[in-house]
């Protein structure tokens, strides 16, 4: 399934980029519509609604209520009048949960790991960081700094944060948590809520309609996006894609990117067993280097992921695995995230510079 190009008169995307596919509301399936938004970078997150009779299910909300809402007034037409009287969330990451207080009626459902981590992660967490990339860039400007081109990638991701608003946003945590299966029927229609973490996440959950065969993958599937691995470990993602495939669905809802096939599985798969191969024990100590080096080598750009956006989220996954080989396991803290998010963003402008990536 190609992505479409986007129409000309299609708004900006959140972060202010000039749209590459098309958003807004998209039907996925019978009865199933996606909420799509250009470019799938970052916070640019999709989302899902399920309409039954009577009933309908939201499948994730997104990083702030603004946003949020207006994707409830777009999918208000495909509900026909069906309230949302069940919300699930894939995970915890909070571009797919922190507009839950705008669905104060519904029951929402996680995996325990993934409602562990929101009620780890509250959009709070966010607000305390605003200051540090403002820091981080005036110390950048600073002549004898060390690490000044890491400041300066920590400072645009600060930046980027800048687009969304998370102030006095109080989203709704789960109000019932499951493992493994779970199935639940809206509105006459089941839906099977399955656990395929950790992986993106350490609650990682994918929800599939099988009367319309459509999955909404959640961060799983990242569809002509680079993924980003906070959890892992890396095999773990590829046995959640070979799920998805054994589900044969006809359609699926990416976290972030356009509508995809089973192709795009194929592709995911692909990435992840060249990353595994590529990176090899004892290699924590020059993950900038090893990911530059390979997401500018030959193999890499002529293979499918060499043409996806955002290409230098590929150092988080390389120092993921490489904490694999050397034998840690499980989430990241956030002073190691925020560490990794400003070196992705060092490598972004030496890739840029370079031609690469977008």
């Amino acid at each position: 399934m190609e992505a479409p190009q986007a129409a000309a008169d299609q708004p900006l995307t959140p972060l202010g980029n000039r749209p590459e596919f098309d958003g807004g509301v998209q039907e996925a399936g019978a009865g199933v519509f996606a909420w799509i938004q250009p470019n799938g970078d970052l916070g640019e997150s999709n989302a899902g609604l399920v309409v039954g009779a009577g009933a309908s299910a939201l499948v994730d909300t997104l990083w702030d209520e603004r946003l949020t809402r207006r994707m409830l007034d777009a999918l208000a037409p495909a509900r026909d009048g069906a309230p949302i009287e069940v919300l699930i969330n894939t995970h915890g990451d909070g571009d797919h949960w922190y507009g839950n207080g705008l669905l104060a009626g519904a029951e929402i459902i996680a995996t325990a790991p993934a409602a562990a981590q929101m009620a780890d992660e509250p959009p709070s967490m966010l607000t305390r960081m605003r200051p540090l990339p403002k820091i981080a860039g005036r110390l950048a400007d600073l002549p004898l700094t060390p690490g000044r081109d890491r400041l300066r990638g920590l400072a645009a991701f600060g930046e980027a944060l800048g687009a969304y608003d998370f102030d006095g946003s109080t989203p709704r945590l789960p109000t019932r948590r499951f493992n493994g299966v779970l199935e639940i029927e809206v509105g006459g229609r089941k839906l099977e809520l399955i656990e395929v973490g950790p992986a993106h996440t350490r609650g990682d959950a994918i929800v599939w309609v099988p009367d319309a065969a459509v999955v909404l993958s959640g961060d799983i599937v990242f569809s002509g996006v680079t993924p980003i691995m906070w959890a892992g470990p890396a095999e773990n993602w590829v046995t959640a894609l070979e799920r998805i495939a054994e589900l044969e669905p006809e359609t699926i809802v990416p976290g972030h990117g356009p509508l995809c096939g089973v192709e795009r599985l194929e592709e995911l798969v692909g990435y992840w067993e060249y990353l595994i191969r590529h990176v090899p024990e004892g290699a924590g100590g020059a993950v900038d280097e090893l990911t530059e080096e390979l997401v500018m080598g030959a193999e890499y750009r002529t293979s499918p992921w060499g043409t996806w956006r955002g290409p230098e989220r590929t150092l988080v996954n390389v120092a993921m695995i490489a904490r694999e080989r050397d034998g840690e396991s499980g989430p990241i803290g956030i002073r190691t995230r925020i560490s990794l998010l400003a070196a992705m963003g060092a490598l972004r402008e030496r890739l840029l510079e370079a031609g690469i990536g977008a």
